[in-house]
């Protein structure tokens, strides 16, 4: 009888098990077309100017990513955290970056490939990526992916060619 009730137990708690829902980290692109879809449900003519997330993974996913859209019309900006598939807008923050970004990009997994084919030790986690323009006060306007890994002395990043990975410069603070 003691035996079966074990049984019981162990199959209900793999039960539970399974049923429980787990952060699932993702790469910047998988949530793309949910995203568009709250930013247009804020303001019809959002575009996308930038993506980042401070807690990417070695393998370029993170558990929460961050999009910046504006809307010209409205002249606003609305932040969209994407998180577990799921998306929740914070509208009408301070305009940052209003230039859109296009859909023509490495996607984060293989940004952080190309960092460390650039040099960077990334470590397992705590990694930051950026995607945005930048130029826009000069009118030379260019779009680029940062990762950035911060260290008890220092940080480090690489500023890299959206489209192919390329490395553009590389930068070491020590504190």
């Amino acid at each position: 009888m003691f035996l079966f009730s074990l049984r019981w137990i162990f199959a209900i708690s793999l039960t539970l098990l399974v049923a429980t829902p787990v952060a699932a980290a993702s790469t910047a692109k998988a949530a793309l077309t949910q995203v568009k879809a709250a930013a247009a449900a804020w303001q019809a003519d959002a575009v996308l100017t930038h993506i980042s997330t401070l807690t990417a993974k070695a393998d370029g996913k993170a558990n929460s990513w961050l999009y910046t859209v504006y809307s010209p019309k409205a002249k606003k900006s609305a932040i969209i955290t994407a998180r577990d598939g799921k998306t929740e807008v914070e509208p009408d923050v301070r305009n940052t970056s209003i230039a859109p970004l296009t859909t023509d990009f490495l996607d984060s997994d293989k940004v952080l490939d190309a960092a460390r084919k650039a040099g960077l030790k990334t470590g397992k986690d705590g990694i930051g990526l950026g995607l945005t323009t930048f130029g826009q006060a000069t009118g030379k306007q260019r779009v680029y992916w940062t990762v950035t890994v911060m260290g008890a002395s220092g940080f480090s990043s690489v500023t890299l060619d959206p489209k192919d990975g390329k490395l553009i410069k590389r930068d070491d603070v020590k504190f």
